[in-house]
């Protein structure tokens, strides 16, 4: 759309990256096609890849249409355009949830189980990451260090766990399990009498606005969440170790969207929010072949010379696609065999 407000031919829409499965049509002179490689998509303009050479010897009737004939503010545009709507679908997905859901509001906080070692007395119990602990013997559990507490003065008894579940949206079943364990009185060192690790989260309640309203809140909510994870997806990106344990590719994606889609519409649509963000994010970082590394080579024109570096772009391009399609291969071959 901003290519074709600039007057810039475009000569394909792809969805999916090549090599091409199928053409889906026409629409005036943009082709519309499905491609094989699920990761992301593509706009093919006219002129982006052209030989400087040839730059001059193109009729001008034709030159005004192609890409490099435009200037740097404009392809700049065009090549952030993808990222904006990223990052606009995120909020707009945020802002649905939270205009069904209401202003979620911190009541308190309560302790969720975040590990659980193997052969320990938990996991003999059932005990799984994630759970909330309501209650020990009856007593409400409301801080990770009461909790832990109360288990040092249960060592070698036989105590009942009060659990609970809690959903995406942050709110806890009204169910609750109850399991029986007994705490170990010597325990290896660094894990604990009962073998599990435990934090403290927040217990959200939402709060229903009118429906001539509820758009409005939930705008507002869904901004503030996709800064939250904007700031998260940072976080991650600052730490290469954990970035290299959590990169997952389409086969985890489709896992975890299939699990999100047992939980609810609300969840899945979270999950969608989820996704455009970080892929507006992968989509800026600096790295030849995506938005963020074409933005780079636009802004080195000033210093290195528009010709210059359209001689080498196509170059620099297929190297870094060459590197995401291998790194595509080897986190699908995570996703099968590690998961």
């Amino acid at each position: 759309m901003v290519a074709k407000l600039f007057g810039i031919k475009v000569e394909e829409f792809g969805i999916g990256l090549p090599p091409k499965a199928v053409k889906l049509g026409m629409w005036g002179e943009t082709e519309f096609s499905l491609n094989w490689l699920p990761i992301g998509g593509f706009v093919r303009l006219a002129g982006e890849e052209e030989d400087p050479s040839l730059w001059e010897k193109i009729n001008p009737m034709l030159r005004k249409k192609l890409f490099f004939a435009k200037p740097a503010w404009q392809r700049a545009l065009v090549t952030v355009a993808g990222v904006a709507m990223n990052l606009v679908l995120g909020i707009l997905a945020f802002s649905v949830v939270y205009t069904r859901l209401g202003v979620p509001k911190e009541v308190g906080q309560q302790v969720m189980v975040s590990q659980v070692i193997a052969g320990s007395p938990a996991e003999a119990a059932g005990v799984t990451v994630g759970v909330v602990v309501v209650r020990v013997k009856g007593e409400q559990i409301d801080d990770a260090d009461k909790f832990v507490e109360m288990i040092k003065q249960n060592k070698g008894q036989m105590i009942s766990l009060y659990l609970s579940t809690v959903d995406a949206n942050g709110q806890r079943s009204a169910s609750e399990t109850v399991v029986n364990v007994i705490p170990r009185e010597n325990p290896p060192e660094g894990e604990g009498s009962l073998g599990v690790g435990v934090v403290d989260v927040p217990i959200i309640v939402y709060e229903q606005k009118a429906w001539y309203s509820a758009p409005f809140y939930g705008a507002n909510e869904g901004m503030k969440e996709a800064w939250g994870w904007t700031k998260e997806f940072g976080r991650i990106l600052a730490h290469p170790v954990e970035l290299v344990k959590n990169v997952s590719g389409p086969v985890k994606v489709v896992q975890i969207g299939q699990q999100a889609a047992d939980q609810g519409w609300i969840v899945l649509v979270r999950f969608a929010g989820i996704i455009s963000l970080n892929l507006a994010i992968f989509n800026l970082l600096p790295i030849p072949a995506l938005d963020g590394g074409r933005l780079l080579l636009i802004g080195l024109e000033k210093v290195v010379g528009r010709k210059r570096i359209a001689r080498v772009e196509k170059y620099v391009n297929a190297v870094g696609m060459a590197l995401l399609i291998l790194l595509l291969i080897t986190v699908t071959i995570k996703d099968i065999f590690w998961g």
